[in-house]
């Protein structure tokens, strides 16, 4: 090495420490180039600002091949560095500077730089020389020494593009730089594409635009009908108001007719009510002594026929008990077969012949006697509950006369039939317990016939029936509606039911009206988007056959899944509100569809509605980020901008609203000429 080195690194290291990536890549064959780069950061002195020389152009005079060459570089970079400070701290000259910003990179009277925080100053040298020095980030805009700082890619023949820093040099082609300018210094070499992708953008923007013209014009002929629309919705609720006005007029007086006929209705047939009792009550003191004497002779004619029930049944059970199964005799087996499926069929009836049977005729006649002395009590007070035991009482005899002409059928046929050889005792004894049955019967027979002579029972039973008879005259037992001849007149009953009728009518149109009056104001009275835009195609609905499920979308009504395979639907939810930004705006371009069915061990149902501008309404897509909530992407004219505030095509808002900011809208339909962050292409 000659003997110029020393002073060859002491002029680089001058020189470059502060000249950041600029003149390290212009040396890289120097032997002291990864020197040069350590001290630069590890031990920065604060040099003159007139060291300011990191432009490429002096790099390349200090590429030597001689000494003398070298002593001849040396001489010249002694030159520049007395150059003006003005000269070599050009904003232009600095990478990744964003234009807008240039006016604050130029060094201050002192030579410095100011961090765009204002939190210090530090020699304009160290700007992009690959060291933080700023809080903010704003002294390195040409590398990735600062992890808040940002990079300006120029992008000529495209839009420019900032990234963050840390995107520099990190050996990525990021597409937002379509120039290749953020790897200016690592080992990848970024094509330049910028004029294929602006071609495209361009394009593309173009597209958008007029896609984005048509939508406002239909946006704009929305607002004209919903403009429209209110006027008419208006004058129909004033029409309405007034109509319902008078219909509670017509309805009040309809309601007093009515009320009055009714009243004269209720007088009379009070009157009618209080002579029927009258007939009534002298009909039932006349024929109150037949009844008696009748329903007193139908309860001894009960006792007896339950007594001969009873008696039936005791000799059946015992030959189903103790007959001889061995004899296997065919009559038996029947008789004890046919007994045993009537006692299944009601048990309680062997149980309570058991019981009658162990109490002993004094016993029975005791209890017989008090059933009567309660009868008596309350069975002969008056005609209607005399009448009403005798209706139980004639039904309770013919049942036990059904069940003792099938028991004694069952004995009969025993007798005749059994087979005499067998010394079956238990048979015998109910043949012969039949025969005492039949001496019974017959003698209660005669004492039954005797009574009903000696008490004319044929003539109570006479009277009964003429008593029923007399009593259908005054009163329908069934319906309970008078049909006698005093009924009020018919024009009266022709006027009650006319006054009914139109009661009924004028509640029903009342009722109409009102409710009608009440969608109207209810409609009037909702938030229906900027200047009413979705007035003219509320509750219309649209669609999307996504393969498994179609989702229909019925705008600010409801939202609904139905199912391709079995078309069973599910609701997603009721139109709830607009969303809202972070500032409390409403964004009339997000709808919220809330409360659907409820999700299996999830959530109810909902549906989050995003519009994006169009001229034609459509549902792009629904997607299910989160278990049973599901967003919806749609094209429509709600989200293209809106026309002139208080204008639609040249004449005043006639809605009088207070126009409500639109949703912002995405950076791919509108036109902006702010460059875009990286993380907003």
């Amino acid at each position: 090495m000659n003997s110029t080195w020393p002073a060859i690194t002491w002029m680089r290291v001058a020189i470059f420490r502060h000249c950041g990536e600029d003149m390290i890549r212009c040396t890289d064959h120097w032997i002291c180039h990864d020197h040069a780069r350590h001290r630069h950061k590890r031990e920065r002195a604060h040099s003159p600002a007139w060291l300011s020389l990191c432009n490429p152009v002096y790099c390349r005079l200090f590429f030597f091949s001689s000494s003398t060459q070298m002593q001849t570089r040396i001489a010249l970079a002694s030159f520049l560095l007395l150059l003006p400070h003005s000269v070599v701290s050009t904003s232009a000259q600095i990478r990744g500077l964003n234009p807008a910003l240039a006016e604050k990179y130029v060094a201050n009277a002192r030579g410095n730089f100011e961090c765009l925080d204002g939190s210090k100053e530090i020699p304009f040298a160290r700007v992009n020389d690959d060291y933080c020095d700023c809080t903010d980030g704003s002294d390195e805009p040409g590398t990735s020494a600062c992890n808040n700082g940002t990079f300006y890619c120029r992008n000529e023949g495209h839009e420019p593009a900032i990234i963050d820093s840390a995107r520099v040099n990190d050996g990525v082609c990021d597409p937002q730089c379509c120039d290749g300018s953020d790897e200016w210094d690592s080992h990848v070499v970024c094509p330049n594409t910028c004029d294929t992708v602006g071609r495209a953008h361009r394009e593309l923007r173009a597209s958008q635009e007029k896609e984005q013209k048509a939508g406002q014009q239909r946006l704009r002929q929305l607002v004209r009908e919903a403009s429209g629309l209110r006027k008419i919705k208006r004058e129909e609720l004033a029409r309405k108001q007034s109509k319902l006005a008078d219909a509670e007029v017509h309805l009040a007086e309809a309601e007093q007719l009515k009320d009055m006929l009714e009243k004269q209705e209720q007088e009379m047939r009070a009157n009618q009510d209080s002579d029927r009792a009258m007939r009534k009550q002298g009909l039932f003191d006349e024929y109150l002594p037949d009844l008696i004497a009748y329903r007193r002779h139908l309860a001894m004619a009960l006792h007896r026929s339950r007594w001969q029930r009873d008696s039936l049944i005791m000799l059946l059970r015992a030959v189903r008990r103790e007959h001889n199964a061995e004899f296997n005799d065919e009559a038996v087996n029947l008789a004890v077969k046919e007994y045993t499926e009537f006692a299944d069929a009601y048990p309680y009836l062997e149980n309570a012949a058991a019981s009658v049977m162990e109490e002993g005729e004094g016993a029975r006649a005791a209890r017989e006697q008090e059933m009567d002395r309660d009868s008596e009590l309350q069975d002969d007070k008056n005609y209607e509950a005399c009448r009403d035991a005798i209706n139980i009482a004639e039904s309770e005899r013919e049942t036990n006369k059904a069940d003792i002409d099938l028991l004694y059928g069952i004995l009969a046929k025993l007798r005749d039939d059994y087979n005499k050889n067998y010394h079956d005792l238990a048979v015998k004894a109910a043949v012969v317990g039949l025969g005492e049955f039949e001496q019974m019967r017959d003698a209660d027979s005669t004492v039954i016939s005797s009574q009903y002579e000696t008490l004319e029972i044929a003539k109570a039973q006479e009277r009964v029936a003429e008593a029923k008879a007399r009593l259908e005259l005054i009163l329908d037992e069934t319906t309970e509606t008078p049909v006698d001849s005093e009924q009020p007149d018919v024009d009266f009953q022709q006027r009650l039911a006319d006054a009914r009728s139109a009661y009924y009518t004028a509640s029903s149109d009342k009722s109409q009206l009102a409710n009608d009056v009440s969608v109207l104001s209810e409609l009037l009275g909702k938030d229906l988007g900027e200047r009413d835009m979705y007035l003219p195609l509320k509750d219309k609905c649209y669609s999307l056959d996504a393969g498994e499920y179609t989702y229909e979308v019925c705008l600010l009504d409801q939202a609904t899944q139905i199912s391709n395979k079995d078309n069973s639907r599910q609701h997603l939810g009721s139109f709830a509100e607009f969303a809202k930004d972070s500032d409390g705006i409403t964004l009339y371009t997000t709808h919220k569809y809330l409360n659907g069915n409820k999700c299996w061990n999830g959530p109810n149902r909902s549906l989050i509605a995003t519009f994006e501008c169009a001229e034609e309404i459509e549902i792009v897509k629904v997607t299910e980020p989160e278990k049973c909530e599901y967003h919806a992407l749609i094209t429509g004219p709600f989200a293209c901008p809106m026309p002139e505030d208080g204008m639609v095509d040249g004449k005043d808002d006639p809605s009088g609203k207070t126009p409500v900011p639109a949703a912002p809208q995405d950076d791919a339909v509108s036109v902006s000429p702010i460059p875009y962050a990286h993380d907003e292409l």
